[in-house]
């Protein structure tokens, strides 16, 4: 634990508009998109909310939906977010267990503290109790809530059932009583594996004073009421129940709020029960006292986050939308357009002015000069996997609905192609460089080529999924990559495979003295020491995730498990095999620059603060400039057609813009 840490790097509070320059990583001219959104905290005065992102954490007015700060960016991956009672403190925590507690108006943050629990289990909810004395804090998979003084970051007491999650889970509610005296929080039920029971625990002894059974399924919010006597609950399958604590039984229970879908209870300040049901394609709000129907509203996609703030403010997030209800006012719905989907897939158009992002079955496209959103592409119950932009500016898009593929101009949104012959989910999908045939491939192993009109080729060779397709820039050769460990190169044309690439160990001493392996010379010398001992070679998962070709059309690159593999795509035999440092072992994105010279390669996460971007040169290997920027995995990279901007698009919801002008 650490008190009153300097201030870091931060936009808070300033005027400028440019929101798409603020906090950015050395070497990024811009942003485009605000973050996954994982949380949302409403100020106790209700003059502004607070957003947490992979990221990091938003500052917004309200209700003018105005973005005026970003902090807490050096890490981002913020998982939760809560005010103080007083409305001086923020508290937020990300992936990694860590805690901040921000004295706002200062803009510093003044106590630090760790919750050390399982690896890959986040902080899901915070939670300051009414006196403003402790902050509780939950984790998706562990079932102790941790117990802190948010001004000195004194741990006071750890709440555990002693038991485990059978599943992992969204979240875990946390709500204290008016009087900061009990804490309730969701528990596995040890006698239904599926259900949740609700644990009240004394919070100046740390005994369980009450265990609430009756839900079938999780529960997904909880609320005291304001006079202390009350906890209403609401679960993932849309049952409401309402306890009286003092004697832990069920004084209402309803299902009429929500169809099979989650339920949000949330006191007003008053004391009337309110409740946010889903629905399919809408969500409603109920007085439950009186059964009446507040408002009704839509929403699109599935929803991520959603918080419910004193029967006053719902937020709504979903990979297409974010909006904000208000009680009581007219103009009930507001929205933000910069939460948007994680980039999956990234595809620049012919001019450079259009960047179109691909990801949880939408597309984005953005203006590159102005930043901004321009359109946002969505088709009901059509997950879209790829777009191709002509040089005229048309827009093609492909997708799938249940495993039958369709191809669609988006303008006209007319249909011009259907495929039903994948029985299994579609997995990759690509067009070819000029948009007159496309490739799809299944978690069969199976892959179809098409140009919608005449020709439909069936390539079978693979026994597992297929993780990337990519054709030559000629249109005549497609290469795939499979969890099968293969690499297959097929000629299009006589509808046959030509090669299979080699993935197996190739690591040799005489190979290591040769030039065959390039990059990381840490990593060069210490498979240099484990065959000094007399080891065959290290075991390496030969893991691969990606695959191109250059646009000289001489070159493939694969994205293995601590490597970049090259491939000369005339012989096909092993050029070059490319190591990446420690802390990069996933170079699972890949982009050649339009000259065919350099060579983009982003990774995963690997427990560093954040994730690298390499360039390197393709004839000898050579890392000439790295970039450090996304907070979670990079999925896709493109160079703009004239090579001076290269796209990340990352885990984290964000897209940043490279400079390439002074590398390449």
């Amino acid at each position: 634990m650490k008190n009153r840490i300097p201030r870091p790097a931060m936009h808070g509070f300033q005027s400028d508009k440019d929101i798409a320059t603020w906090t950015l990583p050395k070497g990024a001219t811009s942003r485009l998109g605000r973050g996954v959104v994982m949380d949302v905290a409403f100020s106790p005065n209700g003059t502004s909310f607070s957003v947490g992102t992979r990221l990091g954490v938003w500052w917004y007015e309200f209700p003018s939906m105005t973005p005026i700060a970003l902090w807490d960016t050096e890490r981002g991956v913020v998982s939760a977010v809560a005010f103080s009672p007083c409305g001086k403190r923020l508290a937020a925590s990300n992936w990694d267990g860590l805690v901040k507690v921000w004295d706002i108006s200062h803009r510093v943050c003044i106590t630090q503290m760790e919750r050390h629990g399982r690896s890959g289990d986040k902080i899901s909810q915070i939670v300051f109790s009414p006196d403003g004395k402790h902050l509780a804090v939950s984790s998706d998979q562990e079932t102790t809530v941790y117990l802190w003084h948010p001004e000195t970051g004194k741990e006071i007491a750890r709440l555990s059932c002693n038991t485990i999650w059978p599943n992992s889970r969204a979240a875990r509610p946390l709500t204290f009583s008016p009087d900061s005296c009990l804490l309730a929080c969701t528990s596995p039920d040890d006698t239904h594996q599926a259900a949740d029971l609700i644990s009240v625990w004394n919070v100046n002894t740390g005994e369980r004073v009450a265990s609430l059974r009756g839900h079938k399924t999780l529960v997904y919010a909880l609320d005291f009421s304001p006079c202390g006597q009350y906890l209403a609950s609401g679960d993932r399958s849309g049952t409401l129940r309402v306890w009286d604590v003092t004697d832990a039984k069920p004084v209402r229970v309803s299902n009429e709020y929500a169809e099979k879908h989650s339920v949000i209870p949330s006191y007003s300040p008053s004391g009337t029960l309110l409740a946010a049901g889903v629905g399919e394609n809408t969500i409603t709000v109920w007085n439950v006292e009186s059964c009446e129907k507040l408002d009704t509203f839509e929403y699109h996609g599935n929803i991520s986050v959603m918080h419910f703030s004193s029967g006053t403010h719902l937020a709504v997030a979903t990979p297409f939308e974010f909006k904000v209800w208000t009680a009581g006012n007219s103009n009930t719905l507001s929205s933000i357009p910069g939460h948007t989907h994680i980039p999956f897939s990234l595809t620049f158009s012919p001019d450079g002015q259009t960047l179109v992002s691909v990801g949880s079955g939408f597309a984005t496209c953005w203006n590159v000069a102005t930043k901004q959103r321009q359109q946002l592409i969505a088709c009901t119950k059509t997950t879209i996997h790829s777009v191709y932009i002509s040089p005229s500016g048309n827009m093609r898009a492909m997708g799938d609905v249940e495993n039958r593929l369709n191809v669609w101009d988006i303008e006209t949104s007319n249909t011009f192609a259907i495929l039903t012959e994948h029985q299994k989910k579609v997995t990759s999908v690509a067009f070819d460089f000029v948009g007159e045939q496309w490739v799809s491939a299944d978690i069969e192993g199976k892959l179809y080529v098409s140009d919608g009109k005449d020709k439909q080729i069936a390539l079978f060779g693979h026994t597992d999924s297929i993780v990337s397709v990519a054709f030559a820039p000629d249109g005549k050769r497609l290469v795939s990559a499979s969890r099968d460990n293969t690499v297959r190169v097929w000629d299009i044309t006589n509808s046959e495979e030509i090669a299979s690439l080699h993935l197996t160990p190739l690591l040799d001493d005489k190979l290591l003295d040769g030039n065959l392996y390039k990059g990381d010379s840490r990593e060069i010398q210490r498979l240099h020491k484990v065959f000094a001992k007399g080891s065959s070679g290290p075991r390496m998962e030969h893991i691969i995730r990606t695959i191109a070709f250059s646009p000289c059309c001489n070159v493939i690159a694969g994205g293995l498990y601590r490597e970049i593999r090259l491939w000369d795509a005339t012989t096909y035999e092993v050029r070059m095999v490319i190591l990446p440092p420690i802390g990069c072992y996933y170079p699972f994105a890949l982009a050649f620059s339009p000259c065919g010279q350099y060579l983009a390669s982003g990774s995963w996460w690997q427990n560093t603060e954040k994730v690298s971007i390499r360039l390197w040169v393709v004839a000898t290997g050579e890392n000439i400039a790295t970039f450090w920027g996304h907070s979670t995995d990079v999925q896709d990279l493109a160079f703009s057609p004239d090579g001076t901007l290269l796209a990340s698009g990352s885990y984290d919801g964000t897209i940043l813009l490279w400079d390439m002008k002074p590398y390449l």
